[in-house]
């Protein structure tokens, strides 16, 4: 029974052990000194001065072009072209492994580039390559 207490206090002691870092307030090293913290904050203003510039420009082309279109996580297709292959393609559900690459900013709009697979009039599958502009949620080749 002694050697239970003792196990079931060095148990405790190592669970304190582990869990130790979870006890400061901030996340940041007890040992760190101000100087260090003070050369962090000066190597990390430029850092934020350029993701405020980016924030600023994609403002400005989301007030220019409507918001951004984000794709479908497996295959990059915005809903926008999706609506578009449903008006204009002959076979819209014959559509196969369509992916489309990153949407950027372009001069007339959002633009992407799809690649597709679609039913032609001999009912073949035929391969595609568009580059589609994206402007306030209307998709156009």
């Amino acid at each position: 029974m002694k050697i239970m207490k003792y196990i079931l206090f060095a148990l405790l002691l190592l669970g304190l052990w582990i869990t130790e870092p979870l006890w400061w307030k901030s996340n940041s090293n007890p040992s760190t000194l101000p100087v260090d913290v003070q050369i962090l904050n000066e190597e990390e203003k430029p850092k934020t001065k350029v993701v405020s510039l980016e924030a600023k420009n994609e403002m400005e082309l989301e007030i220019k072009f409507g918001p951004k279109p984000y794709g479908k996580y497996s295959t990059g297709v915005p809903s926008e072209v999706y609506e578009y292959w449903n008006k204009t393609l002959q076979y819209p559900d014959s559509l196969e492994e369509e992916r489309c690459g990153p949407i950027r900013a372009g001069e007339k709009g959002w633009t992407t580039v799809c690649r597709y697979r679609t039913k032609n009039s001999a009912g073949t599958l035929e391969l595609m390559q568009d580059t589609f502009i994206i402007k306030n949620g209307k998709a156009s080749k």
